[in-house]
């Protein structure tokens, strides 16, 4: 029988651990029991709608992905990344896109191993966005479909472009830097390609976004925003709490929850920044407490995506639109299978959410 590399721990190790485990199991049962609790008070006040079960009928759908390397190789002196995407579209039950040599393409990145690898890291993940979103819009006009599904949020790959929007790619001696014979001069150009492929996809009436890591916390927002006690929340991400409550068929809307004044990332940010709100709020009645901590929190949402998002000193216009775009997109949760949690899907402009909830229960 073959050793596993636990066995080939010494003898008083591998006891260290097994007493180490019991003391983790005692720990996380009791953590499970308190969030029990707090999920049982919880189900009577969210909302969960059926799934409808319309006729879709036959409907010819895209899905496009992406890849990026998970480490950056740094062997030959230089550090190099790749990245990959492809859609596929099917008609109905029938993949048609096989014999499409486009529909696939790939791309790298090379830079010094001086500087910050988080930056090329950054960059080559954007990369890979702009191959995505640009091979979904290409998707889209060639096989004129009904409904496009992108990998992520529309709008997920804001996070951390103010760390390289004003970097010259020069400077930074990365080479590889230029989409469809465009040069990128720096990282705005890239953040601003992705963003004007993403607004067209999301007023095309046809895409949503499947999340894969969910990682907002309106939920807990939310809970918090009733009594400002923080031992209150449950400390996990929406998916997590929703996955112990929905049942098979059920669909959890935010509006549903929050209103339609106040979005998911505010009630999540009222959640990440309590520490700077709550100091704002303190001093303030009851009743002016909630609109305040709110508009703190809708102030710096303002902010870090205008600054993540936008060149510098842009127009107001422009910033406007910038975040009525980010904060607008809507977001709900279907819980398809017993064995899976719930999907997080977010919806593209004019998007009827009852007809694809109709077609993802039918797939």
């Amino acid at each position: 029988m073959e050793e596993s590399a636990f066995s080939k721990l010494p003898t008083k190790l591998q006891e260290t651990f097994f007493e180490l485990a019991a003391i983790a199991a005692s720990k996380i049962s009791e953590i499970l029991r308190v969030e029990e609790s707090k999920l049982k008070g919880l189900r009577g006040l969210l909302k969960f709608r059926k799934v409808p079960d319309g006729d879709v009928g036959k409907l010819r759908v895209g899905v496009v992905d992406g890849s990026i390397s998970p480490r950056l190789s740094e062997r030959l002196g230089l550090r190099m990344g790749v990245y990959a995407a492809s859609y596929m579209v099917f008609d109905g039950d029938e993949i048609i896109s096989d014999n499409d040599d486009e529909s696939m393409e790939a791309g790298y990145l090379m830079s010094p191993q001086t500087g910050s690898s988080l930056h090329t890291k950054k960059i080559l993940s954007l990369l890979c966005t702009l191959l995505e979103r640009d091979l979904a819009l290409r998707c889209m006009k060639r096989y004129d479909v009904d409904l496009m599904l992108i990998d992520g949020s529309f709008y997920g790959f804001r996070t951390r472009c103010s760390e390289i929007k004003d970097k010259k790619f020069r400077d930074l001696g990365i080479e590889g830097v230029e989409f469809r014979g465009k040069n990128l001069e720096k990282g705005i150009d890239l953040v601003k390609e992705i963003y004007a492929k993403t607004l067209s996809l999301k007023r095309s009436g046809k895409v949503i976004g499947v999340i894969k890591r969910v990682r907002t916390a309106a939920i807990d927002g939310w809970i918090l925003s009733r009594n400002w006690s923080p031992e209150e929340t449950l400390n996990r991400n929406d998916r997590a709490i929703l996955r112990a409550l929905m049942k098979v068929g059920e669909y959890f809307d935010y509006v549903d929850l929050l209103g339609s004044k106040w979005g998911y990332l505010h009630f999540s940010a009222l959640k990440g920044w309590f520490n700077y709100v709550k100091k704002t709020i303190r001093d303030l009645p009851e009743s002016q407490k909630l609109s305040k901590a709110l508009e703190y929190v809708d102030n710096k949402l303002r902010l870090q995506i205008v600054t993540d998002l936008c060149p510098s000193n842009p127009p107001k216009a422009l910033e406007n639109e910038v975040f009525r775009e980010v904060i607008g997109t809507r977001r709900i949760y279907v819980r398809l299978s017993p064995y899976a949690p719930p999907a997080c899907i977010e919806f593209g402009d004019k998007i009827d959410i009852e007809w694809v909830l109709s077609y993802l229960r039918k797939i």
